[in-house]
């Protein structure tokens, strides 16, 4: 197609007496199309095209929401629009986000990868939750196996001692087995501190803990996070991929088991962006230690008392046992991580989603089953039962004494 500029300039040679052949011989045009255009008044445009509508088009206005209510990884937005009927691919869909992310100043810093079961790296991270109106805070303690990169995920109500081992046992057997070391910052509940010579002070009842299951402590260097920076990359995972994708939740029970399943069918199934290769199939190569059988006691018992309808006060709700145990004082086990266990004489006895709220009651109707069959015929007032009067014994005598009376009587 010819130009307007090429146009013009025909129509300028032409002014000036030159021929059609002339003509296209200087602008190395055909003949024939240097008549056509001659002739024309103006100069053609080009066509305008129709915008065609793209695949993500019908989706935009969604991400730029997501966006801004903090949602920025690409592969959680493409999940929610795939789900919504989006069928194009995650390349689109980052270019169309990059020029609306904010902008992130990174720092160079060197890596350093560990043996398989060397290390775990353990770190806590702060989420906060809605609940009846005001802002609460929940913790999620991250466990990150530093060859394979197989993360552990288990929300709590805090970060204290008993919570931090408790995390710690089932992170072992949701693993599978025990690291030759842990690595920590500086948090209190393991660090108190250090002596004159620079030496780190331990926290006395978690170094029992990390002998009882055979583990050695190690602290990352003062101010420099990033020598523990599998988990931190961890800890922004959790809350870039996983939170985004929690709308509700009825508890914290509730709450880590949609966070397993993402550890099972996200988190450690993905293609791992530093090692190019799935956690879960690496995990297989950890030579992990196994785990003791034997508990360690770090969970402080409560003990209350059964009341008469089978439940049992703790912290403003209650919450059902077996009926059998009635009168029976019980010790309640909170591990803080959404789940309530009841013990009786050491045994286990009843086990329940812990309440968020208050004054709410939590049951299980199978603790009043057999209640009624034992106890449904209703006890009697006493009655008094009739007993007739025994007849008076009568001495048997010969008639011949009633004779001698009756002789006596007529003298008289």
């Amino acid at each position: 197609m010819v130009k307007n500029g090429e146009y013009f300039k025909m129509k300028d040679m032409r002014e000036r007496g030159m021929s059609i052949t002339q003509i296209a011989d200087e602008l190395g045009r055909d003949r024939k199309t240097v008549r056509k255009w001659l002739q024309a008044d103006e100069p053609c445009g080009y066509p305008i095209r129709k915008p065609v509508a793209g695949k993500l088009d019908a989706y935009k206005d969604y991400i730029r929401k997501r966006m801004a209510e903090g949602c920025l990884n690409a592969m959680v937005i493409l999940d929610e629009i795939r789900a919504k009927g989006y069928t194009g691919g995650s390349t689109m869909l980052r270019l169309f986000m990059q020029p609306l992310r904010p902008a992130v100043q990174s720092k160079a810093t060197e890596r350093f990868e560990t043996q398989p079961g060397e290390q775990a790296q353990v770190d806590w991270g702060e989420f906060k939750v809605e609940q009846d109106g005001r802002m609460k805070r929940l913790y999620a303690f991250i466990m990150v196996l530093g060859y394979s990169r197989a993360m552990y995920v288990e929300f709590t109500e805090d970060s204290r001692l008993d919570s931090l081992m408790g995390c710690h046992t089932r992170a072992f057997t949701y693993f599978g087995g025990v690291t030759r070391t842990c690595l920590y910052d500086n948090m209190k509940t393991v660090v108190t501190g250090q002596d004159e010579s620079g030496e780190t002070i331990w926290n006395e009842p978690f170094t029992r803990f990390a002998g009882h299951y055979g583990f050695t402590l190690r602290r990352c260097k003062p101010y420099r996070a990033r020598t523990k920076g599998k988990v931190e990359n961890g800890v922004g995972y959790v809350r870039k991929n996983f939170w985004p994708r929690v709308s509700t939740f009825t508890g914290l029970q509730d709450l880590n088991a949609q966070a397993r399943h993402w550890l099972n069918t996200i988190a450690n199934q993905r293609l791992h962006g530093t090692t190019f290769r799935v956690p879960w199939e690496m995990w297989k190569e950890e030579s992990l230690r196994p785990v003791t059988e034997v508990p360690f006691a770090y969970a402080e018992r409560h003990p209350r008392k059964v009341s008469s309808d089978c439940y049992v006060s703790f912290e403003a709700n209650r919450y059902t046992v077996p009926f059998q145990y009635v009168g029976s004082v019980v010790e309640i086990e909170d591990e803080k991580n959404g789940t309530l266990r009841f013990y009786c004489g050491g045994q286990l006895i009843a086990e329940h989603p812990k309440s968020m709220g208050r004054r709410q009651i939590v049951s299980n109707k199978k603790h009043f089953e057999g209640i009624r069959s034992t106890s449904s015929r209703p006890v009697g007032e006493p009655t008094p039962r009739y007993v007739p009067q025994a007849a008076p014994e009568v001495l048997e005598r010969s008639l011949s004494v009633y004779d001698s009376l009756m002789e006596e009587a007529v003298l008289q």
